[in-house]
């Protein structure tokens, strides 16, 4: 058999690009969201507020309007690809920076007293990289 040529370069692993939102806490101690997943929950909110739940191992995100609104707002920073939230004292604080850049599937909860997105840490769905080398 001859050489087949593989068409789905930078696809994701898969599936079509940012077709399904994504959320990953990056080795480097901040939060990457995919294209689809600020068009899903942030639409034109520029700023983010961190919540923690350590009884279930859950991350909440609010979307806000900017960070100017809210002293504890963390600017989304956004480029054609996606968009970055550097809380990196939060992912400290609360020992949340993996050894790997950690996917998630983020799902919208309106269940509290606010709607947040929520990432839960116990269901990663996969990692990107290496470990730094120690």
């Amino acid at each position: 058999m001859g050489f087949e040529k593989f068409d789905e370069a930078g696809s994701g692993r898969g599936r079509p690009a940012g077709t399904d939102p994504m959320i990953s806490i990056r080795k480097s101690g901040s939060i990457g969201v995919n294209r689809a997943a600020l068009e899903e929950f942030f639409e034109d909110n520029e700023g983010a507020v961190l919540y923690f739940d350590e009884d279930v191992n859950r991350i909440g995100i609010e979307p806000v309007p900017d960070t100017d609104a809210d002293d504890a707002a963390y600017t989304v920073s956004v480029t054609d690809s996606g968009g970055t939230i550097a809380p990196k004292a939060f992912l400290e604080t609360y020992d949340l920076i993996p050894d790997v850049t950690t996917q998630y599937d983020p799902v919208w909860d309106d269940d509290d007293d606010q709607s947040l997105v929520v990432l839960n840490l116990e269901d990663p769905t996969g990692t990107y990289g290496s470990p730094d080398d120690e």
